[in-house]
């Protein structure tokens, strides 16, 4: 099974995509919640475990060089 990463925010309680995707109806999603002060409970182990889980999904990106990482990181956070 492959599972989509999709970037959403919550705006007046409710889950807006932050990208154009069309789902079916009625399809489950998995919601990671990506807040500082809620991620400050979790431990190491919790984050090397979700990591690991990417990794082994296929999520991640390869880089050569510290240049190469920040304009990827750049990418990233500019699209938030």
């Amino acid at each position: 099974m492959t599972y989509l990463t999709i970037r959403a925010v919550v705006r007046k309680g409710k889950v807006e995509f932050l990208d154009e995707i069309d789902l079916p109806e009625d399809t489950s999603l998995l919601v990671t919640v990506l807040d500082d002060n809620i991620m400050a409970g979790y431990s190491l182990g919790d984050h090397l475990i979700a990591s690991l889980q990417d990794i082994l999904a296929g999520q991640y990106v390869e880089t050569s060089s510290e240049e190469e990482l920040a304009n990827h990181l750049d990418r990233l956070f500019s699209n938030s």
